[in-house]
Formats: C-alpha cells, sequence, structure tokens
C-alpha cells in the first residue's frame, strides 16, 4: 500500500538495520513527486520522480509471499518508463530472476558495493593538497564527469552540455572538492551530499594516466576527516567488481557493507 514519510516501516529494527545501505530511499523525501510503497513489516519501495531510480529495500526475514507482494507492486506502480532504473538487495533481483519477471533486463546489471568510515586509515602519501573546486577548472572537471560516466558503461549516462552544467552546480553547492598535485593539475575530484546524519560520498573520479598514485585515496581520507568532525558518517557507493577503487577507499579507513545490484 502507499504510505508516508513518518510511516513506522522506517522506525523498524529490521530497516534501521539497512538504512545507511539505502541512503538514496530518504534522499528522495522532499521531492513533491515521492511515491512510496510499503507493507509496512517487509519491504519499501521509493522513487523520487520518474528521472531517479527507484530503490527497492526488502527485510533479510522476507519470505517468498512477501517477495512477490513487493514484485507486484512495483510493477503495477513504478515500472512507467521504457526503460526504469532500479537498486535492490541481490536476494530481491535473485527472486525476479527466478520467478522470470517479464520486464526485467537481464543485460543491464551492476554490481554496487557499499561501504561506511567510522575511523580513519592514514593512506600512503601523494604529492599535492586537497581544494575546493573552483570555476577556473569547470572545463576540465566537466570533462571527468563526461569520462566517468562512458566508462561507468550505461550504467549512468550524460550529455557534455549536462555535465558541465551539473559541474557547475557542485562547485557552487560549495561540496565539490580536488586533488591537486604538486604541478598544480587537478587529479582527482569528489562530491558529498548530506542527507541527516550521513553523508555520500559521490563522483570520485582520476582520469586513467593519473591513476595508481595513490591520489583518491587522500582525497578521500581528507573529505571524511572533514565529515567525521562535522559529526557526520560518511558512506559511499562503488563498483563492486573493481577491486582498484574499492582498495582506494578501504585504505582510507572504509569498511565494506554489502552489495546491491543497480539494473533496468
Amino acid at each position: 500500500m502507499k504510505i508516508e514519510r513518518d510511516n513506522k516501516i522506517f522506525e523498524s529494527p529490521a530497516y534501521k538495520k539497512d538504512e545507511n545501505r539505502f541512503y538514496n530511499i530518504k534522499v528522495n523525501f522532499p521531492s513533491e513527486e515521492l511515491i512510496l510503497y510499503s507493507d509496512e513489516e517487509s519491504y519499501v519501495i521509493a522513487r523520487g520522480s520518474e528521472k531517479y531510480p527507484t530503490w527497492i529495500w526488502t527485510a533479510d526475514e522476507i519470505t517468498q509471499k512477501q517477495m512477490a507482494e513487493a514484485a507486484e507492486a512495483l510493477a503495477s506502480n513504478f515500472l512507467t518508463l521504457d526503460s526504469n532504473k532500479l537498486t535492490a538487495k541481490k536476494a530481491f533481483y535473485d527472486y525476479l530472476v527466478e520467478k522470470k519477471f517479464p520486464y526485467l533486463n537481464k543485460d543491464r546489471y551492476f554490481e554496487m558495493g557499499t561501504l561506511e568510515c567510522h575511523k580513519l586509515k592514514t593512506p600512503r602519501k601523494c604529492d599535492g593538497q586537497m581544494e575546493k573546486a573552483t570555476m577556473a577548472d569547470l572545463e576540465l572537471l566537466a570533462g571527468y564527469l563526461y569520462d566517468a560516466c562512458v566508462e561507468m558503461d550505461g550504467v549512468d549516462s550524460i550529455t557534455t552540455e549536462r555535465a558541465l552544467e551539473k559541474t557547475k552546480e557542485r562547485i557552487e553547492s560549495d561540496t565539490f572538492f580536488v586533488w591537486r598535485s604538486a604541478e598544480g593539475k587537478v587529479v582527482c575530484q569528489a562530491t558529498y551530499r548530506i542527507t541527516g546524519k550521513l553523508v555520500k560520498i559521490t563522483s570520485v573520479y582520476t582520469p586513467k594516466e593519473e591513476r595508481r598514485k595513490a591520489y583518491a585515496t587522500n582525497l578521500i581520507h581528507d573529505m571524511s576527516k572533514l565529515l567525521l568532525d562535522m559529526g557526520l558518517t560518511p558512506l559511499l557507493y562503488t563498483d563492486y567488481n573493481y577491486p582498484a577503487s574499492n582498495t582506494a577507499y578501504i585504505n582510507a579507513g572504509y569498511e565494506a557493507t554489502g552489495i546491491l545490484i543497480s539494473f533496468n
């Protein structure tokens, strides 16, 4: 059934256990187009608007009957576009595969690691320092954003024009940071978004020619220290099957908390 933002499910022990991993559900709460469905016990389906992915939380103890109910609620209320982006636990995705869910596009499958930081580690040092992004580097950073989306191989997509607009918005938000090398070149970028006491670090990108130099690890470390000092819990999502990026975060003090599946 359709529920409101203050529903009791969001205070349940089962949901609280996974709340950080499903950070993006509450990110959608301010949207006037928000849609929430739940049985108030075993699942929550949330979408901020058609342009955002739908997030499907399921309890670890969910029954097959409740899985079927969640799948029906998803099909009836959320699959409104020709191609719909979804994120869920692997158990729910596997259920859809097993039951031959008719709308599933198996070619659009991405394993997303979830990580949190509560205590920092001292990373391998590198040259340079963290700085706030400025308009002076707008075109370079927009190019990095575009390249990052291309590397995601269809999981995300963007035009060069939108990359420029989005980068400008990030710079103006005052939450966009870069690592500048000793030679003065921007060699890594990242931004963050705060919701309550949680903060998601996102859009971490290092150009290919600058990788394996510890730039990303040091940028993540210094950003996370800034956020931890503010009393926030940093978290992020990453490509579960790309060990290099996962290692960069773990070397900064992040701990893996599991995987989620992004699919269409």
